[in-house]
């Protein structure tokens, strides 16, 4: 893939991995707040299932906020990237980071057995935003070092 090709994807996925970031974070909070709220309640405190499933939800919460967080760090150093070859190491390190939090959120999915078709889907386009951008960090980062423009 050329410079000017991963300098595009770096650009177009590094916004759409911010909005997704942002949603990303909303949908967490939501599921973290919700959690607390259902651990408070009556008849959640008298079953321990219930209590278990109450924490692990604000659990999830808790890793969704973390890899928004890491997600929309990696959008905005992608964009920073698709301008200025400096920031392709930053934007490199961050993929893997938005790599393994899209890992970690399929895993929590998994374990908490909400892998449905749209949190698959979900999955799936986390993985697959990482890698592109990934790949075109690299490209960049290595234009970088060698003293491409």
């Amino acid at each position: 893939m050329n410079l000017e090709t991963s300098r595009k994807i770096l650009k177009i996925f590094g916004i759409i991995g911010i909005v997704l970031a942002v949603l990303s974070f909303i949908v967490s909070i939501l599921s973290m707040v919700g959690g607390g709220v259902a651990a408070v309640q009556p008849e959640v405190t008298e079953n321990e299932e219930l209590a278990v499933g109450a924490a692990a939800l604000m659990l999830a919460g808790v890793f969704g906020i973390i890899s928004a967080i890491i997600n929309l760090i990696e959008g905005i150093v992608s964009v920073k990237a698709s301008k200025d070859n400096k920031f392709g190491t930053a934007a490199f390190v961050f993929a893997i980071l938005g790599l393994i939090g899209s890992c970690v959120n399929g895993i929590t999915s998994i374990s908490n057995g909400g892998l449905d078709g749209a949190s698959i889907v979900g999955v799936l386009v986390g993985i697959a935003l990482s890698v592109l951008i990934l790949l075109s960090a690299n490209r960049v980062r290595v234009a970088y070092k060698n003293g491409e423009e």
